[in-house]
């Protein structure tokens, strides 16, 4: 029923709504102030017409949640590419990150996110760890705070995420299930002599996440493909948690 609510067509009415609030944060700081001219010129129509359609209040929360959804599944499996990181004791590790998000819509304003994910940390090359996993994500947007963070860990790595925040309390349940690969040795998989190329090969080393107690939490923190799609999310998610109900924190 949700899904006959949106319409595919209207998705690019959406991103361009986003993409132009984005520019326009961006350009009240005055970062994009000698750029003005040429976006204002050079958007498509499709932000004219977005904005004729939505007006000041922007798309609907049902037309956002699809976005948001959408706009996940089109980042399909992440692969970050071995990356080089400094951990906090000075030692150089090298990690490859490769996920894959779902997102399901629970109306009125929930979400149940649900992600894949595997890190591979190696250091010098030598000693490695590799730790598969599922992880469930259960949020209603009305909980949450509108003050979203798009993060990057670390300078000129491709590693991107969103975290969401509860505004008061633990708002967030959350569940998570260790990954095996069927038919491997467990010693070789955890320490990286078994190389995963495809997070749907593996299967759960006990129960299903949801077969678990699950875990309340203040937050949540979920893998983005890159940076323009991070931001876009961004945006999105506090024009969604807004039309949700939600609020700053109190202090």
């Amino acid at each position: 029923m949700f899904g006959q609510v949106y319409r595919y067509h209207d998705r690019e009415h959406i991103a361009a709504y986003f993409l132009w609030g984005k520019i326009m944060m961006k350009w009240q700081a005055g970062a994009l102030v000698t750029c003005a001219f040429i976006l204002m010129t050079s958007l498509p129509s499709a932000w004219a017409t977005s904005n004729d359609t939505y007006g000041n209040d922007g798309p609907s929360l049902e037309e956002t949640l699809a976005f948001i959804k959408e706009t996940w599944e089109a980042c399909a499996t992440m692969h970050s590419g071995l990356q080089r990181m400094i951990a906090k004791d000075g030692s150089l590790w090298h990690m490859d990150r490769m996920a894959k998000v779902d997102v399901v819509v629970i109306p009125p304003s929930a979400l149940r996110i649900i992600t894949r994910l595997n890190e591979l940390k190696k250091l010098s090359g030598i000693f490695g760890i590799q730790s598969p996993a599922e992880k469930i994500q259960e949020l209603d947007l009305n909980a949450l705070s509108p003050n979203v963070s798009s993060e990057r860990e670390g300078e000129n790595v491709n590693l991107y995420g969103i975290r969401l925040r509860c505004a008061r309390g633990a708002c967030v349940t959350e569940w998570l299930a260790s990954l095996v690969m069927p038919g491997k040795p467990m010693h070789e998989l955890k320490t990286g002599k078994v190389a995963i190329t495809s997070l749907e090969e593996l299967a759960y080393e006990d129960r299903a996440p949801k077969d678990k107690p699950g875990e309340k939490k203040g937050e949540a923190y979920i893998p983005v493909c890159d940076r323009a799609t991070v931001e876009s999310l961004s945006h999105a998610l506090t024009h969604a948690i807004n039309k949700a109900g939600g609020k700053k924190p109190l202090f």
